[in-house]
């Protein structure tokens, strides 16, 4: 089995971190608070919560849901479907969806959040 990794936006501050932890609903197994390096739990809410693909891009890097990753020139962003309950890569140009298996065939260039100008 994968490991399961996140990491979070802060949407207040504008931050990235790695949480130290994420604590569930049992019965629901969605999340309801975060624990992030320096502070106490907070609620999920101030938190964009972004889910390791189980993937690396071709120099090793994790790539995660709301990342860019360049394939042969093109600029894709890391998007979970509902609907197929997997992962996909959406052009920013508007070419058609693909499967996130090309994904270890390119190169992380930074994320919806911090990567301006794109």
């Amino acid at each position: 089995m994968k490991e399961l990794k996140f990491r979070v936006w802060n949407k207040v501050s504008k931050k990235m971190h790695n949480p130290q932890a994420i604590s569930f609903d049992i019965q629901s197994c969605t999340p309801f608070a975060v624990s992030i390096p320096g502070k106490s739990w907070e609620p999920v809410e101030k938190y964009e919560l972004l889910q390791w693909t189980g993937m690396q891009d071709e120099d090793g890097t994790d790539i995660y849901a709301s990342d860019l990753v360049l394939i042969d020139y093109e600029i894709y962003k890391v998007n979970w479907n509902d609907h197929q309950g997997a992962f996909e890569l959406i052009s920013l140009k508007g070419a058609p969806p693909m499967e996130a298996s090309a994904l270890p065939t390119g190169k992380v260039i930074g994320n919806i959040y911090e990567t301006e100008n794109l």
